[in-house]
């Protein structure tokens, strides 16, 4: 604020417009930075250079000094003479630019003159970072990447149409990066989105500066490219061999760095580094590695670079390197080679079978004049000396069983790879298990052998091994980086991992650019700062390196050259203390939401605010793109949303709006300040679209923020174009569906007054042209709605054209790839036709070769819909997908032809392997569904023909039947055939009965049947199937609806989910897709659970658009996929107690119970009450209220009521006191009492009862009848004995009238059809009424009772999984387990199957929190 008054005073004084000094243009120059581009700004006025002061300097200052100096864009404004204090003149107090101007003297600014007369110190000396003129962006440092330059307004990928090898080393030797080694030209690095600069370079090499090279138009004003050019440049780009002082194909390996050739230290120098040396120089490959003399004279300085090279690679910059920590290299151990010397010469190859003597001191300096083809290597273990030992050999890679697998093994293994010593020697797939052959088992090293194959061992391939027994190593060279700190993920002590041991690494000299190349490691952001403030650090260990000096041409800290390795590097007040910017979090705080409120950032553990000194909405606009908050609507000042507490980050902000983190905007140093917190900035950002009320943030009614609230848009004039714009800017793939004309609901009359007119290439829909409606009203039928999807474009690829038929590839966030052949079908092929244009699916070849990576997910269609996008989509669990089983089609090519119909009415021979890929070339329009069973993979069979749907009689409908209609969804194997219209029953015609399927018919259809349209069922024999793909998802928990431990159905059985990489994306889909919210949150300070139970899937990784947990990728279904203490506990926003004991509803009934007595009839009164179960208090307890407690529970009169703890003490709340019955209340709710919860009493003082009758529940024998049990002494009383009498009495009448019966039935046999057609309307009255009579429905529910000649089903639930009543301890009356229960409350899904033939299946049963309930019987 201060500087703000100093700038108005005297900026009135001595303001000058458009001054230039004689009529002539400042000179200008940048001093003291690393480069031309950076540095102190320095203009020079009457033959002296002088300085700038920065008060008020800004970015779009910097700009124009950029600018005039042909640097390309302004990136930083650095001030407090961060390039050092000047001398001389301080020439300008300030300059006020625009930002568009040509040079420095176009801008208004001081008087000139020497301001050090007036109080200007040097110290305040402005300085400007510029970007440069040509950049290489997107590789893995500044050395590498896409060649782009700046137009003056944005940067431009330049064309690799005529992209030369001399251009690229003038960029590489302007930006200090070396040479270059790598010019792809003509290989897309990415999309250019159209924009490529206009000229070509034609530089000769020699050129200090890209700006300076001869540039020629385009033809015709456009660059000819198959995208923008790659450039990568190193320090390690030029290699010779020298014996006295000639360069041949022998000699001492020496490298140019910087200009100056020197030798590389042959500690370590393998075999395999010296092949890559004789490949790339032309003299054929290395015979061996001799140690030399050092032959350089007057070059003290070896260079200590370490290179891990396989052997494969064609250069040596190509191969990884580690300079951190080398040793220093004595006189006479430099590298060396002797090169076969020809490069089409051949050498016998290595007899690898036979192992190397015991004792012999074998080495790779020894090798014999032979090749050998074999590599070596070290697999996912962080780098190229830790990992999964693997052998290439006959082009393919394996590994090594870890039988007898020791640290000799180990030591032969680090020393091969020039990984220093072994440390340790992994075995049981320590790094995870490999893939392809096992090469080698049995292995016996004594450690001195020179190759790991040399060693003896059982026989090359030979093994009794599988891949979970894959050996691996450690060796000492293997290194590791971290951050330690309690509270911080990209902030703290650094250390690195060396020789088995973290150790801390030492700060001096360690400069900006190794810092940010820290940070950049660590997957921190890009930059950081080195915090010497801090405390000396607790405890005592290893401090391993100093003197690390990082170079732009380094990719990792690993390559920057540094002091050896030393135990005591520095003393303990020098250890590094690291804060990236990637620690760093921004937030809004007390403004309603997130996306309003005072402006927070967090650093070194504390949040802090910001200063509102100069802050104004281009500050604002950083803050709301940083969080995704949509644009700025207003940048509030003085506290306006409170003041905040703890730190003052940041001061004299002053972004361009065009930063993508508001920390990077220039400002005063990181927490200086001259501000209190009633001075701290707010912003309020409109997140101006969203798409609402769909399945999730990817589709739905389109509505944006008008600053006050979210207004619906109008249908009217709605285009494809303004969708596309919208479904980017959401991250959701692209536009799939635009309903215009039809209402998705009604908008309230407020519909948004303009009409979008976005071209579909802006980058948000803030951008997009606007018109007023016409009138100021927007014509609409209602809002408009938009679906978006990441699965769009689709085509089929033979030869690398696009035809009617080949591979079938898709575009995923703009990459084409190929789809897996696993579970693709017909009807899948079918849709993918119909969407290109190319008539109907012939067939289904396999044997593709597909890239690497396959698109593996799985694509459920019924052949009927229009776009690919629009079939059911599974993707979690799904397996990875082998190269050459690409999912291939191929379409009949026309899309009017019509394909002879295939006759379906010849069943294919029993022992066929019928199949879609050998589908014949007809057409077949029928096809195939699963309907109301939760999912694409379980449901009632239903078939499309001649327009109709129909379904099929379960009349010998058994597992083959259901095998043949999983593998015909791409289902998986059929776990259940149920029948008696277990779904529910169908409608329209029955289309197939007395099915005879053999298992490995294509399709249903062609199974032997009675034939098509033939059958004598009706409807409440439906057939049906469930799927081992069949998913469903529960959350279980005994008291917390919403809230649980995260299980999934899956091949029959639940099982737990895993939580790694779980992120919030994935929990809201989670919580969506139960009914529980939109958000959620992780638990992950629960206990381990109880039990155990498959943990099914890990690694699930959801994305804004997949609308199901289903649609996420993840790792492949396995039955033990994480550890126990890795099992997912979510808590959705929905979470509440439960207001049930079970997952149905329930009655107080339910809510009562008895536990601790010796029968479920006596025991300690407990209730239920939000969400747990707890105890009765025995003050004023009696048989008034034992007997109230015994009717309630079906247990007959009570016998005594019990105090005091009789059963023992519960647990947990007391949550009645006082309980005053009558004894005729219907339930214990119904009597007077305390409130709920409010007692004076202890658990010693829990009352209890002791009830008349028995309510055990009977087990079910094998059989599936239940066992009576024992009845308590306490039941012989006289009136039990009356009724022994009595029943015996009417169980004799029961025999008559059943004799009766029988000889009724027998007669009715005889009637005439007339007759029977009469006893069937008297049976199917009767079933009304016992319908009614037994309480199984209302008159309008629909309930199937079996009728005769069909056994009856019982259900019988998976060891492990809770019944429907999941905690009612009542006994299921025998007579409500008869038949088929098709309509019951609760959310329980019961998979049984009907007993026909063959009952040798297992029931499932299936209980899904928050479903409707479907029963399966």
């Amino acid at each position: 604020m201060a500087l703000g008054r100093r700038l108005s005073l005297r900026g009135l004084c001595v303001l000058l417009l458009g001054t230039m000094v004689g009529g002539q243009v400042l000179e200008l120059r940048l001093k003291d930075g690393a480069h031309r581009c950076e540095g102190r700004v320095e203009v020079k006025h009457q033959g002296e250079w002088g300085t700038v002061d920065h008060l008020d300097w800004s970015l779009k200052d910097a700009s124009v000094v950029c600018r005039q100096l042909g640097c390309g864009a302004a990136v930083g404004i650095p001030q407090e003479a961060y390039f050092g204090p000047g001398l001389g003149p301080i020439w300008l107090v300030y300059t006020l630019c625009e930002g568009t101007e040509s040079t420095v003297s176009d801008c208004r600014h001081s008087n000139i003159k020497d301001y050090r007369n007036d109080s200007y110190s040097h110290n305040w000396d402005a300085g400007v970072v510029c970007s440069g003129f040509v950049r290489l962006a997107g590789g893995d440092g500044p050395c590498s990447g896409r060649v782009e330059v700046y137009s003056g307004e944005a940067w431009i990928p330049v064309s690799d149409g005529n992209f030369t090898l001399p251009t690229a080393q003038v960029i590489c030797a302007e930006l200090g990066c070396g040479k270059a080694v790598s010019v792809q030209g003509h290989e897309l690095f990415r999309e250019s989105d159209g924009r490529v600069w206009a000229e070509e370079f034609r530089c000769e090499g020699e050129e200090p500066e890209l700006s300076l090279c001869p540039r020629v138009p385009c033809p015709g004003g456009t660059c000819h490219h198959s995208g923008a050019a790659q450039v990568v440049c190193s320090a390690y780009s030029e290699v010779r061999l020298m014996t006295n002082g000639s360069s041949q194909c022998e000699g001492q390996v020496e490298m140019n760095i910087s200009g100056q050739w020197r030798a590389l230290c042959a500690s370590p120098w393998s075999l395999a580094d010296a092949n890559v040396v004789c490949h790339q120089l032309g003299c054929g490959v290395a015979i061996s590695t001799p140690g030399r003399p050092h032959l350089v004279e007057g070059g003290d300085q070896i260079l200590t670079a370490r290179f891990h090279c396989s052997g494969a690679e064609s250069f040596l910059w190509s191969c990884p390197v580690t300079a951190l920590g080398g040793p220093d290299c004595s006189h006479g151990n430099t590298a060396s080679v002797i090169c076969s010397g020809n490069q089409t010469q051949v050498l016998p190859q290595c007899n690898d079978s036979k192992a190397e003597l015991e004792g012999s001191a074998a080495s790779v300096e020894s090798a014999p004049y032979c090749s050998d083809s074999r590599q070596l290597r070290l697999v996912d273990g962080g780098g190229p000396c830790a990992g999964r030992v693997e052998i290439l050999d006959q082009g393919s890679w394996g590994t090594i069983c870890d039988d007898g697998w020791d640290l000799d093994d180990a030591r032969v293994v680090c020393r091969q790879l020039g990984c220093g010593e072994a440390l340790n020697a992994t075995g049981s797939a320590h790094f995870g298990a490999g893939s392809g052959p096992i090469w080698l088992d049995d292995l016996n090293c004594t450690g001195k052998e020179s190759h790991v194959w040399r060693c003896p061992s059982r026989g090359w391939g030979r093994h009794d091994c599988r891949h979970k027994q894959d050996a691996g190593v450690i060796c000492s060279e293997f290194l590791a980086l971290r951050m330690v700190s309690e509270d911080q993920q990209c902030a703290g002590w650094l250390e690195v991992f060396y020789n088995g041991t973290w150790g801390s690494v030492c700060r001096s000299p360690m400069e900006d650019i190794t810092v940010s190349m820290i940070c950049r490691q660590l997957g921190c952001g890009d930059s950081g700062t080195l915090n010497s403030s801090v405390g000396l650090r607790e405890g005592s260990r290893p401090r391993w390196v100093d003197g690390i000096r990082c170079r732009k041409t380094d990719t990792s800290l690993w390559q920057c050259p540094s002091d050896p390795w030393n135990y005591t590097s520095c003393s303990p007040k020098e250890e590094a203390y690291i804060s990236c910017e990637g620690s760093r979090q921004l937030r809004l705080v007390d403004g309603g939401g997130p996306c309003a409120g005072r402006v927070e950032i967090l650093d070194q553990g504390s949040w802090g605010t910001i200063c509102d000194d100069r802050w104004n909405m281009e500050d604002a606009h950083v803050v709301c793109r940083q969080l995704g908050c949509g644009e700025a609507l207003e940048a509030t000042l003085s506290s306006s949303f409170g003041a905040g507490s703890g730190p003052i980050w940041l001061d004299n902000v002053k972004c361009t709006g065009k930063e993508s983190h508001v920390w990077r905007c220039p400002s005063q140093r990181w927490g200086k300040h001259n501000c209190d917190h009633r001075e701290d900035a707010g912003v309020i950002c409109s997140g101006f679209v969203r798409l609402a009320g769909g399945d999730g943030p990817c589709s739905g009614r389109l509505e944006v923020h008008s600053g006050e609230a979210w207004t619906p848009v109008s249908d009217g004039n709605f285009t494809l174009p303004t969708a596309q714009v919208i479904c980017a800017e959401l991250g959701c793939g692209k536009a799939v569906s635009v309903l215009g004309q039809v209402p998705f609901r009604e908008s309230d009359g407020r519909v948004w007054a303009e009409e979008f007119r976005c071209e579909g290439e802006e980058p948000k829909l803030w951008w997009c042209p606007r018109v007023p409606c016409p009138g100021g009203t927007c014509h609409h039928s209602g809002a408009v709605q938009v679906v978006c999807s990441v699965y769009t474009d689709v085509r089929l690829v033979t030869n690398g054209s696009s035809q009617c038929e080949g591979q079938v590839e898709m575009n995923i966030f703009g990459r084409w790839r190929a789809l897996c052949a696993s579970h693709w079908s017909l009807a899948n092929a079918n849709v993918v036709c119909r969407q290109l244009g190319c008539g109907v699916s012939i067939s289904t070849p396999n044997g593709a070769e597909g890239s690497d990576q396959l698109w593996k997910a799985r694509f459920h269609c019924s052949g009927t819909e229009s776009f690919l996008w629009k079939c059911p989509v599974t993707a979690l669990g799904v397996p990875d997908c082998s190269r050459g089983n690409t999912a291939s089609v191929i379409c009949s090519g026309n899309q009017t032809q019509v394909l002879p119909q295939c006759d379906h009415f010849v069943s294919e021979p029993a022992g066929s392997e019928g199949s879609e890929e050998s589908a014949p070339y007809c057409s077949d329009s029928r096809q195939l569904r699963l309907v109301d069973g939760g999912g694409p993979c379980a449901g009632r069979v239903e078939i499309l023909d001649q327009g109709s749907w129909g379904t099929i009689c379960d009349d010998g409908w058994d597992l083959d039947d259901a095998r043949v209609v999983c593998r015909q969804l791409g289902c998986g194997e059929a776990l259940n055939a149920t029948g008696s219209a277990h779904f529910g029953a169908g409608s329209g015609p029955i289309w197939l009965d007395d099915l005879n399927c053999a298992g490995n018919e294509s399709q249903v259809w062609r199974c032997p049947s009675r034939g098509w349209g033939r059958h004598d069922c009706r409807h409440k024999e439906d057939a049906g199937v469930i799927c081992s793909d069949f998913l469903a998802l529960r959350m279980v928990s005994e008291d917390q609806q919403c809230a649980g431990w995260l299980e999934v159905f899956y091949n029959g059985t639940w099982g737990s989910v895993c939580r790694n990489l779980m992120d919030d994306v994935t929990v809201s889909i989670i919580c969506r897709q139960l009914g529980c919210g939109d958000s959620g949150t992780l638990n992950t300070s629960v206990g381990l659970r109880e039990g155990s139970r498959p943990r099914w899937v890990d690694l699930i990784q959801c994305r804004k658009t997949d609308t199901s947990l289903w649609q996420c990728p993840s790792g492949p279904w396995k039955y033990n996929s994480c550890s126990p203490k890795e099992e997912a506990y979510i808590s959705c926003a929905g979470r509440r107690p439960k207001s049930c004991p079970t997952a149905a509803p329930c009655t107080d009934r339910e809510k009562l119970r008895l536990r601790g007595g010796d029968s479920e009839c006596s025991g300690r009164v407990e209730v239920w009450h939000s969400g747990s179960w707890g105890t009765v208090c025995d003050d004023s307890w009696s048989l008034a209220e034992a007997e109230v407690v015994c009717q309630q529970l079906g247990c007959g009169q009570a016998l005594e009521a019990m105090r005091a703890g009789t059963f023992g003490p519960g647990n947990g709340s007391i949550w009645l006191d006082e309980v005053r019955c009558g004894g005729r209340e219907s339930s214990l709710w119904d009597c007077a009492a305390e409130p709920w919860g409010q007692s004076d009493c202890k658990h010693e003082e829990d009352a209890g009862v002791r009830c008349s009758g028995v309510r055990t529940t009977l087990p079910t024998n094998i059989a599936g009848t239940r066992t009576t049990s024992n009845s308590l002494p306490g039941i012989f009383s006289l009136p039990g004995v009356l009724c022994v009498i009595l029943g015996s009495l009417l169980f004799l009448v029961l025999i008559i009238l059943v004799t009766q019966l029988l000889r009724w039935r027998a007669e009715c046999r005889a009637l005439s059809s007339y007759e029977d057609a009469l006893a069937e309307a008297v049976y199917e009255e009767l079933d009304y009424l016992l319908t009614q009579k037994e309480g199984l429905g209302s008159p309008d529910q629909r309930t199937d009772v079996p009728a005769e000649n069909y056994d009856d089903v019982e259900e019988v639930p998976v060891p492990g999984t809770p019944p429907c009543s999941q905690g009612s301890e009542e006994e299921v009356p025998p007579e409500k387990e008869d038949g088929v229960r098709s309509s019951q409350t609760g959310s329980c899904l019961n998979f049984s199957r009907e007993a026909k033939g063959d009952s040798g299946y297992d029931d499932v049963e299936l209980s899904a929190l928050g479903t409707s309930p479907v029963t399966f019987s």
